[in-house]
Protein backbone atom coordinates (compact mmCIF):
# COMPACT_ATOMS: atom_id res chain seq x y z
CA UNK A 1 0.00 0.00 0.00
CA UNK A 2 1.95 3.49 -1.35
CA UNK A 3 0.20 6.42 1.15
CA UNK A 4 0.10 9.85 -0.18
CA UNK A 5 1.82 12.88 2.05
CA UNK A 6 1.65 16.52 0.86
CA UNK A 7 3.07 19.13 2.37
CA UNK A 8 0.30 21.76 1.92
CA UNK A 9 2.50 24.70 4.14
CA UNK A 10 -0.29 24.61 6.33
CA UNK A 11 0.01 24.84 10.32
CA UNK A 12 -3.33 23.00 10.16
CA UNK A 13 -3.33 19.00 10.83
CA UNK A 14 -6.47 19.22 8.52
CA UNK A 15 -7.17 20.91 5.39
CA UNK A 16 -10.55 20.73 3.66
CA UNK A 17 -11.15 21.15 -0.07
CA UNK A 18 -14.34 22.27 -0.86
CA UNK A 19 -16.45 24.26 -3.05
CA UNK A 20 -19.44 26.49 -1.65
CA UNK A 21 -21.74 25.46 -4.45
CA UNK A 22 -21.50 21.34 -4.12
CA UNK A 23 -24.03 19.20 -1.82
CA UNK A 24 -21.35 16.73 -1.65
CA UNK A 25 -18.16 18.48 -0.30
CA UNK A 26 -20.95 20.39 1.98
CA UNK A 27 -21.04 16.99 3.61
CA UNK A 28 -17.32 16.96 4.86
CA UNK A 29 -17.62 20.72 5.76
CA UNK A 30 -20.67 20.28 7.84
CA UNK A 31 -18.83 16.92 9.43
CA UNK A 32 -15.92 18.97 9.95
CA UNK A 33 -17.49 21.41 11.95
CA UNK A 34 -19.97 19.08 14.07
CA UNK A 35 -16.99 18.03 15.45
CA UNK A 36 -14.88 21.03 16.44
CA UNK A 37 -12.11 20.34 14.18
CA UNK A 38 -10.18 23.01 13.95
CA UNK A 39 -9.21 23.04 10.02
CA UNK A 40 -8.58 25.20 6.62
CA UNK A 41 -11.06 25.50 4.53
CA UNK A 42 -9.66 25.64 0.83
CA UNK A 43 -12.12 26.63 -1.92
CA UNK A 44 -11.52 24.87 -4.70
CA UNK A 45 -12.79 24.79 -8.84
CA UNK A 46 -13.10 20.99 -9.45
CA UNK A 47 -14.15 21.84 -13.16
CA UNK A 48 -10.57 23.36 -13.13
CA UNK A 49 -8.73 20.15 -12.16
CA UNK A 50 -5.11 21.21 -11.89
CA UNK A 51 -1.79 19.17 -11.06
CA UNK A 52 -1.75 20.36 -7.73
CA UNK A 53 -5.19 19.27 -6.72
CA UNK A 54 -5.02 16.18 -8.89
CA UNK A 55 -2.19 15.02 -6.58
CA UNK A 56 -4.50 15.81 -3.56
CA UNK A 57 -7.33 13.66 -5.17
CA UNK A 58 -6.38 11.80 -8.96
CA UNK A 59 -10.45 12.40 -9.39
CA UNK A 60 -10.57 15.67 -9.47
CA UNK A 61 -13.75 15.72 -7.46
CA UNK A 62 -14.47 17.48 -4.27
CA UNK A 63 -14.78 17.23 -1.05
CA UNK A 64 -11.23 15.96 -0.10
CA UNK A 65 -9.62 16.12 3.16
CA UNK A 66 -5.38 16.15 4.23
CA UNK A 67 -4.80 14.83 8.00
CA UNK A 68 -1.42 15.43 8.76
CA UNK A 69 -0.87 14.71 5.31
CA UNK A 70 -2.61 12.11 4.17
CA UNK A 71 -5.53 12.23 1.78
CA UNK A 72 -9.40 11.05 1.99
CA UNK A 73 -12.14 11.77 -0.94
CA UNK A 74 -15.33 10.69 -1.63
CA UNK A 75 -17.96 12.67 0.65
CA UNK A 76 -19.78 10.08 2.57
CA UNK A 77 -16.32 8.37 3.28
CA UNK A 78 -14.98 12.02 4.45
CA UNK A 79 -17.88 12.23 6.88
CA UNK A 80 -16.99 8.55 8.31
CA UNK A 81 -13.50 9.25 8.67
CA UNK A 82 -14.06 12.32 10.07
CA UNK A 83 -15.92 10.49 12.55
CA UNK A 84 -14.27 7.77 13.73
CA UNK A 85 -10.84 10.15 14.30
CA UNK A 86 -12.42 12.23 16.59
CA UNK A 87 -15.05 10.77 18.53
CA UNK A 88 -16.42 12.89 20.50
CA UNK A 89 -19.90 14.35 20.17
CA UNK A 90 -21.84 14.02 17.89
CA UNK A 91 -21.59 10.65 16.91
CA UNK A 92 -22.38 10.97 13.13
CA UNK A 93 -22.43 7.19 13.04
CA UNK A 94 -24.38 5.36 15.66
CA UNK A 95 -22.28 3.85 17.78
CA UNK A 96 -24.49 0.55 17.77
CA UNK A 97 -23.66 -1.67 15.06
CA UNK A 98 -27.38 -2.78 14.07
CA UNK A 99 -27.88 1.52 13.92
CA UNK A 100 -25.06 2.09 11.90
CA UNK A 101 -25.87 -0.88 9.23
CA UNK A 102 -29.64 1.25 9.30
CA UNK A 103 -27.94 4.54 8.92
CA UNK A 104 -25.78 3.04 5.79
CA UNK A 105 -29.00 1.90 4.15
CA UNK A 106 -30.81 5.03 4.12
CA UNK A 107 -26.96 6.64 3.06
CA UNK A 108 -27.79 4.47 -0.18
CA UNK A 109 -31.07 5.07 -0.74
CA UNK A 110 -30.89 8.76 -0.44
CA UNK A 111 -27.62 8.65 -2.88
CA UNK A 112 -29.31 6.32 -5.25
CA UNK A 113 -33.30 7.03 -5.10
CA UNK A 114 -33.14 10.74 -4.27
CA UNK A 115 -30.40 12.48 -5.84
CA UNK A 116 -30.37 10.76 -8.78
CA UNK A 117 -34.22 11.40 -9.62
CA UNK A 118 -33.88 15.57 -8.28
CA UNK A 119 -30.98 16.08 -11.24
CA UNK A 120 -33.41 14.13 -13.89
CA UNK A 121 -36.21 16.68 -12.63
CA UNK A 122 -33.44 19.36 -13.66
CA UNK A 123 -31.79 18.15 -16.10
CA UNK A 124 -34.76 16.56 -18.32
CA UNK A 125 -35.51 18.66 -21.17
CA UNK A 126 -38.93 16.64 -22.03
CA UNK A 127 -41.50 17.56 -20.29
CA UNK A 128 -43.25 14.11 -20.18
CA UNK A 129 -39.38 12.75 -18.67
CA UNK A 130 -39.61 15.46 -16.14
CA UNK A 131 -42.58 14.93 -14.68
CA UNK A 132 -42.37 11.12 -15.15
CA UNK A 133 -39.04 11.86 -12.40
CA UNK A 134 -41.27 14.61 -10.34
CA UNK A 135 -43.60 11.45 -9.83
CA UNK A 136 -40.64 9.37 -8.81
CA UNK A 137 -38.97 12.08 -6.27
CA UNK A 138 -42.71 12.46 -4.34
CA UNK A 139 -42.82 8.18 -4.04
CA UNK A 140 -39.12 8.10 -3.01
CA UNK A 141 -39.59 10.80 -0.48
CA UNK A 142 -42.72 9.79 0.49
CA UNK A 143 -40.48 5.98 1.93
CA UNK A 144 -37.63 8.02 3.10
CA UNK A 145 -40.16 10.02 5.47
CA UNK A 146 -41.84 7.38 6.86
CA UNK A 147 -38.54 5.60 8.32
CA UNK A 148 -37.90 9.70 10.13
CA UNK A 149 -38.72 10.00 13.78
CA UNK A 150 -41.94 10.60 14.46
CA UNK A 151 -40.88 12.18 17.63
CA UNK A 152 -37.70 13.73 15.73
CA UNK A 153 -36.53 16.76 15.42
CA UNK A 154 -33.98 14.69 13.21
CA UNK A 155 -33.87 11.55 11.29
CA UNK A 156 -33.22 9.35 13.63
CA UNK A 157 -34.32 11.58 16.78
CA UNK A 158 -32.59 13.10 19.23
CA UNK A 159 -29.17 12.26 17.28
CA UNK A 160 -28.27 14.02 14.23
CA UNK A 161 -26.45 11.75 12.07
CA UNK A 162 -24.39 11.18 8.56
CA UNK A 163 -28.39 10.94 7.06
CA UNK A 164 -29.36 14.14 8.21
CA UNK A 165 -26.37 15.49 6.60
CA UNK A 166 -26.48 14.19 3.42
CA UNK A 167 -30.17 14.63 2.80
CA UNK A 168 -30.08 18.31 4.16
CA UNK A 169 -27.60 18.82 1.30
CA UNK A 170 -30.45 18.63 -1.27
CA UNK A 171 -33.46 19.98 0.62
CA UNK A 172 -30.84 23.18 0.89
CA UNK A 173 -31.19 23.06 -3.21
CA UNK A 174 -35.23 22.42 -3.69
CA UNK A 175 -35.46 25.97 -4.87
CA UNK A 176 -33.98 24.52 -7.63
CA UNK A 177 -36.89 22.82 -8.44
CA UNK A 178 -39.41 25.36 -7.71
CA UNK A 179 -37.38 28.02 -10.12
CA UNK A 180 -36.62 25.86 -12.69
CA UNK A 181 -39.52 22.89 -12.69
CA UNK A 182 -42.26 24.57 -10.55
CA UNK A 183 -42.13 21.49 -8.17
CA UNK A 184 -42.77 22.18 -4.80
CA UNK A 185 -42.97 19.16 -1.97
CA UNK A 186 -46.75 18.89 -1.51
CA UNK A 187 -47.41 20.30 2.52
CA UNK A 188 -49.74 17.88 3.76
CA UNK A 189 -49.82 14.71 6.05
CA UNK A 190 -48.23 12.40 3.40
CA UNK A 191 -44.68 14.25 4.05
CA UNK A 192 -45.82 15.83 7.58
CA UNK A 193 -42.45 14.31 9.21
CA UNK A 194 -39.92 15.39 6.20
CA UNK A 195 -41.15 19.46 6.79
CA UNK A 196 -40.94 19.28 10.57
CA UNK A 197 -37.12 17.16 9.87
CA UNK A 198 -36.25 19.59 7.52
CA UNK A 199 -37.13 22.52 9.48
CA UNK A 200 -34.85 21.05 12.69
CA UNK A 201 -32.07 20.43 10.00
CA UNK A 202 -32.19 23.25 8.45
CA UNK A 203 -31.41 25.70 11.94
CA UNK A 204 -28.75 23.31 12.51
CA UNK A 205 -25.86 26.03 13.01
CA UNK A 206 -23.31 23.46 10.96
CA UNK A 207 -25.94 23.34 8.39
CA UNK A 208 -26.84 27.08 8.39
CA UNK A 209 -22.68 27.94 8.42
CA UNK A 210 -22.29 26.39 5.38
CA UNK A 211 -25.63 26.56 3.64
CA UNK A 212 -25.04 28.42 0.18
CA UNK A 213 -26.82 31.44 -1.41
CA UNK A 214 -29.91 30.76 -2.88
CA UNK A 215 -29.89 33.14 -5.77
CA UNK A 216 -26.66 31.99 -6.21
CA UNK A 217 -27.23 28.16 -6.41
CA UNK A 218 -29.85 28.94 -8.88
CA UNK A 219 -27.33 30.96 -11.05
CA UNK A 220 -25.00 27.92 -10.77
CA UNK A 221 -27.78 25.27 -11.88
CA UNK A 222 -29.09 27.42 -14.90
CA UNK A 223 -26.52 24.60 -16.87
CA UNK A 224 -27.82 21.66 -15.81
CA UNK A 225 -31.42 23.06 -16.51
CA UNK A 226 -30.36 23.70 -19.87
CA UNK A 227 -28.61 20.54 -20.07
CA UNK A 228 -25.47 21.91 -20.84
CA UNK A 229 -23.50 21.08 -17.68
CA UNK A 230 -19.95 19.84 -17.48
CA UNK A 231 -19.92 17.70 -15.24
CA UNK A 232 -19.76 13.56 -14.00
CA UNK A 233 -23.11 13.78 -12.54
CA UNK A 234 -24.54 15.45 -15.74
CA UNK A 235 -22.87 13.13 -17.79
CA UNK A 236 -24.32 10.25 -15.63
CA UNK A 237 -27.97 11.76 -15.67
CA UNK A 238 -27.42 11.94 -20.09
CA UNK A 239 -26.01 8.52 -20.02
CA UNK A 240 -28.20 6.84 -17.57
CA UNK A 241 -25.24 5.56 -16.04
CA UNK A 242 -24.62 5.61 -12.20
CA UNK A 243 -23.47 8.22 -10.10
CA UNK A 244 -19.64 8.79 -9.81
Amino acid sequence: VVTRHYNMASKKDVQLYCAWFCPFAQRAWVALLEKNVDFEYIETDPYNKTPEFLAVNPRGLVPAVIHKGRAIYESSICVEYIDEVWQNEPHLLPTEPYERAVARIWVDFIGKKIIPVYYRIVQKQDKEEQDQAKEEFLKNLETLTEAISETGPYFFGENFTIVDIILASYTLRLNVLEFYRNFEIPNDSRFARFFKWREAAEARPSIKATAPDSEKILARYIHYAQNTAQSEVADAIRKGTAFP
